[in-house]
């Protein structure tokens, strides 16, 4: 009798130990695990249970051992450390639904794609990785650009096509290589060149390059933007990590490496070269900044302009995005937008943000803003502000009041194509964060629309 109760006590002991047995990842990548869960649906890591409780347009909520956490898609925002592991949501349905590339999106095979790790030690082994881009010319990362991990880019400049795209990869700004041979591009580990794909623009022969890793059966490498002269490569040719590639290719407007990162069981062609995407922008962060974690940058003055402007100090910073605390500024959102971005419209110099009721109205990704106002935040230390900004819409008539700090600056009715500067305030900020609010026409029948921010500190 007594060997029985020993062995009734055992077995929910025993239960408890296989129910906690870690679940074998849908893939993995370094020291990062990828999970696909449906809502309701658990996983373990390394002893602890990793549930997705339910999804909230680009929102994710989960439950990771003791701790409940919400936290978005990780398109440029950095993991989130719970119950003891680091965890980013590499994507989900509803992120995935607003656009027309489900192919790129192809990793995601339940409703969210959760990517945990152990937060003791990096995404990617610094030895045995490498930043894309060589540091030897003084190399500045450009987080604000555009083309971002899944950013939401619409129908583009043909909406009649009914094609809206997600970005492929991340857009690395090498505006200032453009035809200088400089910023010499990289494998980020040790691979093999599995093509090369030539094509021409501006006159000039681009390159595509795929390597597939050594380290990661069936992980992929796709380069695209390289100046196809400047190889230093072949097909077929064995590297070795930070061994060069070439240099980016460029013309008048342009110069920009796009890097994707893919999972395939067969080597990927051209044409489906940014099939099953992984999102692997917390891994360049680290691989960046030497940690996966945010700090926090903030101003004492600047210039926002908002939208492509050429002739801005930084034309590739549109400024059109959500807040994230290590760029220091953007706009606040909630969990209402899942593209986290506004519209904007340009023209040769002019350019602005477009705010209204119901943002990308007629597309899959069209959401009404719960508020009658939107806002931006900028990072700053507290004290007495100066600031003014440049209200208007390039094409259409608008109508917007704006406030800075809670204090209004002037309600402005204008013509399409007509701006106006508010005046100057002085305000004063007690909470580190300098707030513009842009009230908007509640009818929507009038847009609104921000073309610049100029503030600076008093004292």
């Amino acid at each position: 009798m007594k060997k029985l109760i020993i062995i009734f006590n055992l077995l929910p002991g025993l239960f408890a130990f296989g129910m906690a047995q870690d679940t074998i990842p849908d893939f993995s990548w370094g020291n990062a695990r990828y999970f696909n869960l449906n809502e309701g649906e658990s996983c373990f890591f390394h002893q602890h249970e990793i549930k997705l409780l339910r999804l909230e347009n680009h929102y994710n909520h989960l439950k990771i051992g003791d701790d409940t956490i919400c936290i978005k898609v990780s398109r440029r925002t950095l993991p989130t450390i719970a119950g003891g592991l680091r965890v980013f949501v590499a994507d989900n349905k509803n992120v995935k639904s607003v656009t027309s590339d489900s192919l790129v999106h192809g990793l995601l095979s339940k409703d969210a794609l959760v990517c945990v790790s152990e937060y003791q030690k990096p995404l990617l082994e610094p030895n045995d990785y490498t930043f894309p881009v060589n540091f030897n010319d003084g190399f500045i990362w450009n987080t604000e650009v555009d083309g971002y991990m899944f950013a939401y880019l619409g129908a583009g400049e043909n909406p009649d096509n009914n094609y809206y795209r997600s970005h492929e990869g991340i857009d690395f700004d090498l505006d200032d290589a453009r035809g200088l041979g400089k910023h010499w591009i990289v494998a980020m580990e040790n691979a093999q060149v599995e093509w090369i794909e030539e094509g021409e623009a501006a006159g000039e022969k681009t390159a595509c390059v795929l390597l597939r890793s050594e380290s990661t059966p069936g992980l992929y490498y796709v380069y695209e933007g390289l100046l196809a002269k400047s190889l230093e490569i072949k097909n077929g040719q064995k590297i070795v990590q930070g061994e060069i590639l070439g240099t980016v290719w460029g013309d008048e407007n342009n110069g920009f490496l796009q890097v994707a990162v893919v999972k395939s069981d067969t080597v990927p062609q051209y044409q489906q070269r940014f099939y099953n995407t992984v999102n692997f922008f917390p891994q360049m962060f680290q691989l960046y900044y030497n940690q996966p974690f945010s700090f926090n940058k903030s101003f004492s003055k600047g210039r926002i302009v908002f939208g492509k402007n050429p002739k801005a100090s930084d034309r590739n910073k549109t400024n059109i995005h959500s807040y994230e605390n290590y760029i220091g500024k953007g706009w606040l959102f909630d969990h209402w937008n899942i593209t986290q971005r506004v519209e904007c419209v340009y023209n040769g110099s002019e350019s602005n943000a477009r705010l209204r009721k119901t943002l990308f109205a007629g597309s899959p990704a069209a959401r009404t803003n719960p508020h009658n106002w939107y806002e931006y935040e900028i990072n700053v230390s507290s004290g007495v502000y100066r600031i003014r900004a440049k209200v208007g819409d390039l094409k259409l008539p608008s109508w917007q009041k704006i406030e800075f700090e809670g204090i209004e600056s002037g309600t402005f009715d204008l013509g399409a194509g007509e701006y106006k500067w508010t005046a100057e305030r002085v305000v004063k900020v007690e909470d580190s964060r300098l707030t513009i609010r842009l009230y908007i026409d509640p009818s929507d029948n009038k847009v609104a629309g921000l073309s610049e921010i100029v503030f600076q500190k008093a004292y």
